[in-house]
């Protein structure tokens, strides 16, 4: 733990003396209990209202194809593979190690 000097006014010195009488502690872990209360509270706040939440459904109104993950090759290289070279190529690469053309 780390030691701290502080000033309070005369109602919050005696609200924190009847408060620690109240429920049998010392001033400091009454000080202490509310002071976690309140961080609690405030942690809960900020995550509530951080801008992350925003980004939730970004994408749903996005329309395209919805199997992308399970055919990424086919949405890859579908347009490559409509040129010239690139069917013979492809199939010369799955055939062997040799990946040159006639």
């Amino acid at each position: 733990m780390k030691r701290l000097q502080i000033s309070l006014t005369e109602a919050q010195y005696e609200f924190l003396k009847a408060e620690a009488f109240l429920l049998g502690k010392s001033m400091a872990a009454v000080l202490r209990d509310l002071l976690d209360a309140v961080i609690q509270t405030r942690q809960q706040e900020l995550l509530q209202n951080d801008p992350i939440w925003d980004v939730i459904g970004v994408g749903a109104e996005v329309e395209g194809p919805t199997d992308v993950s399970t055919h990424v090759d086919r949405y890859l290289y579908e347009e490559f593979e409509k040129a010239d070279n690139a069917t013979h190529l492809r199939k010369i690469a799955e055939e062997s190690d040799d990946y040159t053309v006639d």
